[in-house]
C-alpha cells in the first residue's frame, strides 16, 4: 500500500554500497520517473544511470551531504552509494527555471523502497 510505502521512504545517508543494483532495475526507477506529472508537460528532466566504482567515486566526490552535520563529509567507503541517477532540468524546456525535481526524486526513492532497497 502506497502509505506503508512512504512511511519508509525517508533520507538515508549510509548504504551496502558491495550491494550492486542491474541496470535494469535503475532503468525501472527512471522509466517510474518519466512518467512522473510534469509542469507544462514539459518533460525537461533528463537522467543518467550512474552504477560503475569508478563513476560513482567521480559522482561521490561532487556532493555535499548532511548539510545539519556540518563535520560530517559523508558516508565512509563501504557505507557508500552503488548506484546514482542524475536528474537533471533541460531548463531550455522549463522556461529557464529548474522544475519537477521534487516529485521526481520522491518517486525514484519510493521505486527504489518497493523494490527493498
Amino acid at each position: 500500500m502506497l502509505s506503508d510505502l512512504v512511511k519508509r521512504c525517508r533520507t538515508y545517508r549510509r548504504f551496502y554500497e558491495d550491494v550492486r543494483i542491474a541496470d535494469e532495475e535503475l532503468k525501472e526507477l527512471v522509466d517510474l520517473a518519466r512518467l512522473t506529472a510534469s509542469t507544462a508537460n514539459s518533460q525537461a528532466l533528463k537522467f543518467k544511470i550512474i552504477n560503475s566504482p569508478k563513476e560513482n567515486e567521480k559522482v561521490f566526490d561532487t556532493l555535499g551531504w548532511a548539510g545539519a552535520l556540518p563535520d560530517w563529509d559523508g558516508p565512509e567507503p563501504g557505507e557508500r552509494p552503488s548506484a546514482y541517477i542524475l536528474v537533471c532540468c533541460d531548463l531550455s524546456l522549463a522556461q529557464n527555471k529548474p522544475i519537477d525535481d521534487g516529485i521526481t526524486a520522491q518517486t525514484i526513492m519510493l521505486g527504489a523502497v518497493e523494490k527493498g532497497y
